[in-house]
């Protein structure tokens, strides 16, 4: 026991002590008009024997009295400060058994086995890609070399610079009035003009043109009248 719990008793027990002490002078030498009363509205008449079996005494629990204090906190709450107050440390780790430790190893390494599988079939199907890729492109390449070069665009005649005005004379030898921009050209069917343009057919509202080139020889030109190509 501490020296302070002993202190505490010896304090407690003259209390008691003294408080018994004045319950026994008011029995026997205290008068009906004393103030302090124990045990009822009135005290039994001087010289009687008192009767100790009415008077209530209280148990003290010395073990709870002997119970150590918690120590203080100083990283606890404090209500003179304001903040966050800071999280616990961690719990630590459990004590695992011999039995927990070997399951816990063999489930490693079935993970890293696991994992390094997934790996190797990543790289696998990755190298199957790279492989289609390359026989894709070869073939490309092979087709194109195969495949012979389109054919050059075909030429095109030269456009018809003039705009068919009407024609004059007689239906069986009629004269076309041209206009080539500037100038106002006669001309007559089978006749050639610059450009390499020569006069197939005049008719009544349109006139046909052809051309000297051997390569054009069977194309042809139409204009309306009044119109140009």
């Amino acid at each position: 026991m501490t020296p302070l719990l002993a202190k505490r008793k010896e304090l407690i027990l003259g209390v008691l002590v003294v408080l018994l002490g004045a319950a026994f002078w008011h029995t026997f030498f205290g008068g009906e008009g004393s103030p302090m009363r124990l045990g009822g509205p009135s005290l039994p008449p001087r010289g009687a024997r008192p009767d100790l079996a009415g008077l209530k005494l209280f148990s003290i629990d010395w073990a709870s009295l002997s119970t150590p204090r918690p120590a203080y906190d100083p990283n606890g709450r404090n209500i003179f400060q304001f903040g966050a107050i800071p999280p616990p440390p961690p719990p630590p780790p459990p004590v695992l058994t011999k039995a927990e430790q070997e399951a816990i190893k063999k489930a490693q390494e079935a993970s890293a086995a696991e994992r390094a599988r997934q790996e190797l079939l990543l790289q696998q199907q990755q190298a199957a890609l790279a492989e289609q890729q390359r026989q894709a492109s070869e073939k490309a390449a092979e087709i194109a070399r195969n495949t012979p070069p389109p054919p050059p665009p075909k030429p095109q005649p030269p456009p018809i610079p003039y705009k068919f005005i009407g024609y004059i004379g007689p239906a069986d030898n009629k004269v076309a009035v041209l206009h080539d921009g500037t100038d106002i050209l006669m001309v007559r069917r089978g006749e050639e003009l610059p450009h390499g343009i020569k006069v197939l057919e005049i008719g009544y509202e349109s006139i046909k043109f052809g051309f000297t080139d051997p390569q054009f020889k069977d194309e042809s030109r139409t204009l309306p009248m009044s119109s140009s190509y």
